[in-house]
């Protein structure tokens, strides 16, 4: 006798819909919420503006930083009252939330390397004072910085 276990997991066809109706459902609320938020503000601080989502009372903002979130601070009450003029006027609490950058690409550091002048400048103290371990250590330095400015000639 041969028992075939049956697979837990659904496929997407065998969904019957409703959870996908319902997330498009919240999609939609959250971008009818955002397009009110952003007629409560002036336009350059509304372009910061992502994401809103509601929580019962409570409307989360989500913009990309602390300064444009500390200046949708000042426009609380201005979005809150926006807000009591449409369906949503059990909305009283807002709240603004800093949304974390998800691919970050990596700046290029550049090395600012000082002047030959400079470094013939930092030699020339160090060869006229005593040997001791900071005075080797500048030496070096200004060696390496030497050969540095040289190759990138």
């Amino acid at each position: 006798m041969t028992h075939s276990k049956k697979s837990v997991f659904k496929s997407a066809l065998d969904f019957d819909g409703r959870q996908m109706a319902v997330c498009l459902a919240m999609i939609a609320e959250q971008n009818k919420l955002l397009a009110i938020v952003k007629t409560a503000l002036p336009s350059d601080i509304a372009k910061s503006v992502n994401h809103c989502v509601r929580s019962k009372q409570r409307l989360l903002l989500y913009t990309e930083s602390a300064s444009w979130a500390s200046q949708l601070r000042f426009f609380h009450q201005a979005i809150l009252n926006k807000l009591a003029e449409t369906e949503y006027k059990n909305i009283q609490t807002l709240q603004v939330k800093i949304q974390p950058k998800l691919f970050e690409q990596k700046s290029v550091r550049i090395a600012q390397l000082p002047s030959a002048d400079n470094i013939r400048m930092i030699q020339e103290q160090v060869k006229h004072q005593e040997q001791d371990e900071l005075n080797q250590a500048l030496l070096r330095l200004s060696n390496t910085l030497e050969k540095r400015l040289k190759a990138n000639r």
